[in-house]
């Protein structure tokens, strides 16, 4: 009996041992390792970096120059890992760590060390507007009731901008349409001109509180000079029932911010965000323009608000942006989610089908199914985080090889739209074509110049 007990103990460890080993095995079976950030810029002084790794396997840590160090060589699942480097005598180094587990290709970080850096904000501005063209950067903004401008040949750093445009006043008999509330210009160079699209409206005092009567005009320079003069072509139509020669007037155009302009194929489109009839959310239109100062069709909704992260606070589809990746031949709207005043605000995108498609066929349009920038609450500053990141535009790098992403962030967690601040870092192409964004960069974080650019 002693011997049977014996066996049927060994028999039971083994059959045990073999489900652990199975266990093993189907947890093995689809490893994950990742880490928090693959590329990160620290200055040439020694110090170190922390790194979270992510993982459901064990994993190694591979410097592969001999100035970067670990304090750790391996690990098991998620872990901290510190990466220690070397003073640098040179104006600048890059190195890769690698982490290595079985079956998945290594993920490298890449670690560069110089003096060549910046750090955000660059400015204390939101809705911040960057366009390049030839050798400069203009920065647009809205001042007051106003629009001004700055010219850098920097991407980094912009003197203080100068009034380009005042809204108009009433006068006795005659009440504008435009005179306050002037809201996210955008600078457009369009067929060889320069063109400003705003939003404002009437005072809110007129309407309990409320922006209603927002809509959106259209700003031609009088020269090729953006800092120079300027005429205002009046309010654009953005509404439902259009027809040719239409005079687009408060009453027949619905609620219409942060429009933007591009060309596709040949064809200029707009597209803004607006109310739908009878709601208070905000969906992004799109409308076929006949030129940069007349819409040409009814408008059409591509996106409202339906994904669970866009619901976070407010039905809010806004500040489209426009990205094209021509090496894939893929055009995108980048917007932003949630309420602006709120620390969910983030970005979500949505792809063309095909660059020779329709534009104006809402079912053309795929969104992505999740947000492509969101809040950052993993930073060098932990208090207060990177909240809030949205409304962006797009720039390339001085020597036009880099892409760059352009965003305001909230400086802290409460509600409100005051101290928001410009943002900017570089970005990448994922393999399918998509925009690679990250994550948003720390306050105060060395970031590596944009390339091109010198001190």
């Amino acid at each position: 009996m002693k011997k049977t007990s014996s066996i049927l103990i060994f028999l039971l460890v083994l059959i045990l041992g073999s489900c652990e080993d199975d266990k093993k095995e189907l947890d093995n079976k689809n490893p994950s390792l990742r880490i928090n950030t693959s590329d990160r810029t620290v200055t040439n002084s020694s110090g170190s970096i922390n790194i979270h790794v992510v993982s459901n396997v064990s994993w190694t840590v591979q410097p592969q120059e001999t100035w970067l160090t670990s304090d750790k060589t391996q690990g098991n699942g998620n872990m901290t890992v510190k990466i220690s480097y070397d003073e640098n005598t040179t104006d600048k180094r890059s190195g890769i760590v690698k982490f290595v587990t079985k079956g998945i290709n290594p993920v490298e970080l890449k670690i560069t060390q110089t003096e060549l850096t910046f750090t955000n904000p660059i400015a204390g501005i939101p809705d911040p507007w960057i366009i390049k063209h030839g050798d400069f950067y203009y920065f647009c903004k809205a001042q007051g009731n106003g629009i001004n401008i700055a010219k850098s040949d920097k991407l980094t750093s912009f003197p203080t901008t100068s009034a380009v445009w005042s809204a108009p006043t009433d006068k006795a008999g005659n009440k504008v349409w435009n005179p306050t509330n002037v809201w996210a210009p955008e600078l457009h160079y369009v067929d060889g001109r320069w063109y400003i699209y705003y939003a404002a409206g009437r005072p809110t005092s007129e309407t309990g509180g409320s922006y209603t009567y927002q809509r959106t005009g259209v700003l031609r320079a009088k020269t090729n000079d953006p800092q120079g003069a300027w005429e205002d072509l009046g309010m654009l139509y953005t509404g439902d029932n259009y027809k040719e020669g239409i005079v687009a007037t408060t009453e027949n155009t619905n609620y219409a911010i942060d429009m933007g302009v591009f060309k596709l194929n040949g064809q200029l489109y707009a597209i803004w965000s607006g109310n739908p009839v009878g709601s208070g959310d905000q969906w992004l239109y799109i409308a076929k323009m006949e030129n940069p100062y007349t819409i040409s069709s009814s408008r059409v909704a591509i996106s409202k608000p339906d994904k669970s992260w866009e619901l976070h606070s407010g039905k809010v589809n806004e500040g489209p942006a426009f990205l094209k990746n021509k090496e894939k031949g893929k055009f995108f709207v980048v917007y932003s989610a949630n309420g602006s005043w709120t620390k969910q605000y983030r970005l979500g995108c949505l792809e063309l089908s095909d660059t020779l498609s329709n534009p104006l066929v809402a079912s053309n349009w795929k969104k992505l199914p999740n947000e492509v920038f969101s809040r950052n609450d993993d930073t060098v500053n932990p208090t207060n985080g990177v909240n809030g990141v949205g409304h962006c535009s797009f720039t390339k790098s001085p020597d036009e090889t880099e892409d760059w992403i352009v965003y305001h962030v909230k400086a802290f967690n409460e509600s409100g739209w005051s101290n928001r601040y410009t943002f900017i870092q570089k970005f990448s192409w994922a393999e399918d074509g998509t925009p690679y964004f990250g994550k948003p960069v720390s306050w105060g974080e060395a970031l590596v110049l944009p390339s091109g650019e010198s001190r």
